[in-house]
């Protein structure tokens, strides 16, 4: 599976043709598959997008899978925002160092929250699969009386690390039951402790497991460039010996965003090296991603090294 990243965040303005031009040129490029964010504004404002891009998606004969951002700041992808629901719930809210506040996962209520804002999606959207992007915050221990009451009075990493692969496993059995031929994937990050990342990629019903990375240096905006992320040859080690412990396919994500044009050269010799020499088994590539330079010259690489290596 080939599937393009497309955080679609932001799209209120929606003018369909210009959104089925975008389709088609993924399919030209190679794609097999979208993947879209879905937040919890777009639940509240966005459902009918959601929905046209489904549709306009499926008419060029891509599968569908779902990004479900952020959900209580649990996981990444679009948009970069605090969760919606713990503003409304503070008292579920765990601050995370360096990062918004995270829910706790022992409660009750955030979790049952979780199942039905998936359920929703799950029942109303014609999807083929999930990425379940960067677990947050796998870490961050939480005193809250339903963690106490489940670890003791002193929680460790480590029972924040198995919860998080239990919290996974049943909001992943959720979401089976109510389609069981949903394609789901996840991934995490090179920085996250290995005890985590080796027990999550086991999680039951998970097909592919892998890491995102980049390929170039970045910059936000008119600073120097620098290495902002790991290169992606990096993890692949990790990622096969995990996914064959875990009896997983392989997964990889080329964060291709935030690149100066002097960065662009980099960009394209280090993924041709790439494509040249690994085969994860869903290669996702974002489509147009954010705050490049020159976005059309970023993709003008990609698709010409899609081309070239993934036809």
């Amino acid at each position: 599976m080939i599937s393009a990243y497309y955080l679609c965040h932001g799209l209120w303005t929606v003018i369909p043709h210009q959104i089925e031009e975008n389709f088609k040129d993924m399919v030209d490029c190679g794609y097999t598959a979208v993947a879209m964010t879905y937040s919890e504004s777009e639940m509240r404002y966005a459902r009918r997008t959601f929905e046209i891009l489904i549709k306009l998606a499926k008419k060029q004969g891509l599968k569908c899978l779902v990004i479900p951002s952020r959900l209580g700041g649990r996981f990444a992808g679009a948009p970069l925002m605090p969760s919606v629901w713990l503003s409304i719930h503070p008292e579920y809210s765990l601050p995370c160092p360096g990062w918004m506040p995270v829910a706790c996962l022992e409660a009750k209520e955030f979790r049952e929250w979780a199942k039905d804002f998936m359920g929703i999606l799950i029942k109303d959207y014609d999807l083929a699969g999930i990425i379940w992007d960067e677990p947050k915050g796998v870490s961050v221990i939480s005193k809250h009386p339903e963690t106490i009451a489940k670890f003791g009075k002193e929680p460790t990493e480590k029972h924040m690390h198995d919860s998080f692969v239990e919290f996974i496993g049943m909001i992943n059995d959720h979401c089976l039951s109510i389609k069981p031929k949903l394609s789901n994937t996840l991934f995490a990050q090179k920085t996250d402790p290995e005890y985590f990342t080796s027990k999550v990629a086991e999680v039951k019903g998970i097909e592919y497991f892998g890491y995102d990375g980049n390929f170039a240096m970045q910059s936000y905006y008119h600073e120097k460039p620098f290495p902002e992320k790991y290169s992606l040859d990096s993890v692949w080690e990790r990622t096969e010996k995990e996914c064959k412990n875990a009896g997983k396919k392989t997964f990889a994500l080329v964060e291709n965003m935030l690149m100066p044009n002097s960065s662009i050269p980099m960009y394209e010799k280090n993924f041709e090296n790439y494509l040249k020499t690994h085969k994860p088994d869903h290669l996702s590539v974002y489509y147009y991603a954010h705050n490049n330079e020159d976005p059309e010259a970023v993709h003008k690489v990609t698709k010409k090294l899609m081309k070239k290596y993934l036809r």
